[in-house]
């Protein structure tokens, strides 16, 4: 009796949980069709982008309360993701590649001005603003790791590079690990209001497909390519040796 008053219940759930769903896809209505959930974003992408968030924090923290060896181990590590990345914008999913992505100028603005308009049509990974910023955040993360690897603080620490430049410029690049650090910091601030901007002005919600994969897009839903996820693990594996590489006989 009870086992039977348990499935009729979990049935009544099913079908009214099913009814919601048919509602809040009627309710959500476009000019192009309904809007139905569509995955965008691969696993690997959505870890590489919070691991790395975590790391820059992490580096933040060290560098000002140390110890500067697990700060020197956080920009190793930093760097390792930014070669994945590049390696999976080659061979990852879809979304994932440079070329689905990156545009020319003339596309920049043009996007840009659409978003000044209202009229820009949105892509279904980044766009062309995002593009740049991504872009950017890579090149600066880079140069920020490898003056890090190459730095010293005159006191106990010297990075596994330093030897490679000797102390004059070691001094120089210690400057510039230094300044990039708030390029960096700017290019956050930028990316985390673009995201606010869009979920109150535009009311789209990029930071919800950046956790979950998913985005609501309007039908007929456009078929993205996903790489297998288990593909990324031989990718970092390979990242991860390029860099111990780097360090250990550089």
């Amino acid at each position: 009796m009870l086992i039977a008053l348990s499935l009729k219940r979990a049935k009544t759930g099913i079908r009214e949980k099913g009814k919601i769903m048919q509602m809040a896809v009627s309710d959500r209505k476009t000019g192009r069709g309904r809007l139905l959930p569509l995955k965008v974003w691969d696993l690997p992408t959505r870890a590489f982008h919070w691991l790395l968030a975590a790391l820059v924090g992490g580096a933040w923290y060290t560098a000002e309360y140390g110890p500067m060896e697990i700060h020197a181990l956080i920009g190793q590590a930093i760097l390792t993701l930014v070669v994945y990345r590049l390696f999976w914008g080659i061979f990852g999913s879809e979304t994932a590649r440079f070329w689905n992505f990156i545009k020319g100028p003339r596309a920049v603005l043009d996007y840009a001005k659409g978003l000044l308009t209202g009229t820009s049509n949105e892509p279904v990974g980044h766009n062309p603003l995002g593009a740049c910023m991504i872009v950017a955040l890579l090149i600066l993360l880079v140069m920020q790791a490898v003056f890090g690897l190459m730095g010293n603080d005159d006191i106990f620490f010297e990075g596994p590079l330093f030897n490679l430049v000797g102390k004059e410029w070691s001094d120089t690049l210690t400057g510039f690990h230094h300044l990039l650090f708030n390029g960096i910091l700017l290019a956050v601030i930028i990316h985390v209001s673009a995201a606010i901007f869009y979920l109150i002005v535009k009311r789209e919600n990029l930071i919800g497909p950046m956790i979950t994969g998913m985005k609501w897009w309007p039908t007929p839903l456009p078929k993205v390519r996903m790489t297998p996820a288990w593909l990324a693990l031989p990718v970092l594996a390979v990242a991860a040796a390029l860099v111990w590489a780097a360090v250990t006989y550089l």
